[in-house]
This record gives structure tokens, sequence and C-alpha cells, in this order.
């Protein structure tokens, strides 16, 4: 199981990205058991907070998309599994709290950048390290300037740069920084101080907070994912072209 679900007592309900093959990364599918997950935890009235966290110290260190795609449509179905996580955690009424220990990663940046409330370990390392590989980190900058001014954003995603917890403080990413190892035990005491308040009221301040910051825009997303889906179709087709022509060489130097 990549996501697992499990009660954390007074309303609180922890979500744990297990990653997958005990990697801290997420593939295509991870990303949609994660927005199932939220969806159905969405429908039961009991929870009142969430609580995200990652397995064995490490937060999320981001995604891998399905290989070989090569049509646009294809790989734009394969990003779209990033909205479907990124519309089933507006939907909530539960605030949610991260808990980021180790790395958090692409998606995990932005997992902890969309969050209600984030709890970083002193010693964690986040970073949007795309660009490092020739990409663009579009679905994460459709939402990423609602919390951290422009040049801010625009420098950590074209420098890749992994910046620590208290850098990531001062951002706007990350609420509050703890010793290393506590900030799973420390979101646990802020989810439940949370969930013991008037659950109502608690969904309403959510919910008008986060439209008040415009932090989810469903058009972006589908913007970001349309362009990153062109670009990646044509780098996929390039690569099989030059595999191509590189075996046809091969071929040749052998007769």
């Amino acid at each position: 199981m990549t996501i697992t679900v499990q009660d954390g007592g007074s309303g609180v309900r922890v979500v744990t990205l297990a990653g997958t093959d005990g990697s801290g990364f997420l593939t295509t599918a991870g990303l949609q058991d994660l927005a199932a997950a939220l969806r159905g935890l969405a429908n039961e009235a009991s929870v009142r907070v969430l609580l995200i966290r990652g397995n064995d110290g490490m937060f999320c260190q981001g995604r891998i998309g399905t290989p070989g795609l090569t049509r646009a449509s294809d790989v734009a179905e394969d990003l779209r599994a990033i909205l479907q996580v990124n519309a089933a955690l507006d939907a909530l009424a539960a605030p949610v709290v991260a808990a980021i220990e180790g790395e958090a990663l692409g998606f995990g940046f932005g997992l902890a950048a969309q969050s209600d409330y984030a709890v970083a370990a002193a010693d964690a390392v986040l970073a949007l390290p795309e660009m490092s590989h020739g990409l663009p980190p579009l679905v994460v900058l459709s939402y990423l300037h609602r919390f951290v001014p422009y040049k801010r954003a625009f420098e950590l995603a074209v420098t890749s740069r992994r910046i620590g917890a208290a850098e990531a403080r001062e951002a706007g990413v990350v609420t509050e920084v703890v010793p290393p190892g506590q900030a799973v035990a420390r979101a646990m005491t802020v989810a439940q101080g949370m969930a013991a308040q008037d659950p109502r009221s608690l969904a309403l301040l959510r919910r008008f907070s986060r439209h008040a910051a415009g932090v989810h825009s469903a058009h972006l997303g589908e913007h970001a994912v349309s362009l990153m889906s062109v670009l990646l179709s044509e780098r996929a087709q390039e690569h099989a072209q030059e595999h191509v022509q590189d075996a046809a060489l091969e071929g040749r130097q052998v007769a």
C-alpha cells in the first residue's frame, strides 16, 4: 500500500505516504490512491483534522510518472493524477496538517505548501528539482505563488536549490520548525488542538480562508498540465527518434 489511513483519535486521521516499494516516491497509481483516500475522508463526518506524514522519516521525494508515454493526451492524463490530489485536498472541510521530515521534493514540496499548517523538522530539506532534469515545475507553480512571493518562487524553481526548514518557513511554505525527529509528534499536538474546536467553525474557517487566499485554481492547474504534456511528449518523441538513429548507426557500423 502506498497510502495508509489510521485513526489518530479525537477526530484526527493520519494519512501516511508510504511510498512505492519502500521508497519516498509516489507513482501515478500512488497519487490516485491518495486522491481517493482524501475523497473518502471528506465523506466521513467524524473527521475533524487530517495529519499527512511520510514513512520512516521521509515525507515525499516526489512523483514518478508513467514511463513510455509519447502522446500528449496520455501524458496529460498521467499528470492529472496530481490535479486529482490537489482538488481532493482543497475540497476537504477538515484542515490539513503536514508533518515534514526528511525530504519534501517536487510533489512533496507542493503538498507541504498546500497544507493548512506545516510542521517541519529542523533537518528537513525541501526543493523543486524539476529544472535540474530540464522540466519546469508548472503544476506546483500554478498555486505556489499564493504562498511564496513571485521572485522567491521563480528562484527556487529555476535553480532547483535545496532549502532547509528555516528558509522554508521564512518563504511561507512551512508554518513552524521543530527539533529533528519531533515533526510528527508536534503535528499531532497541533491537529488535536484544532480538532478540539467547534467543527463547523473550523470547517468554515478553512474553506473561507482558502477561498479568500485563492489557494486552489482548477483552471491554472489544467493549463499547467496542458503545457507540460506537450513538452514531455515532444521530449519523449525526440528521445525515441534519437534511439532509432543510434540503432541505425550501430547497424551500419556492424555491417
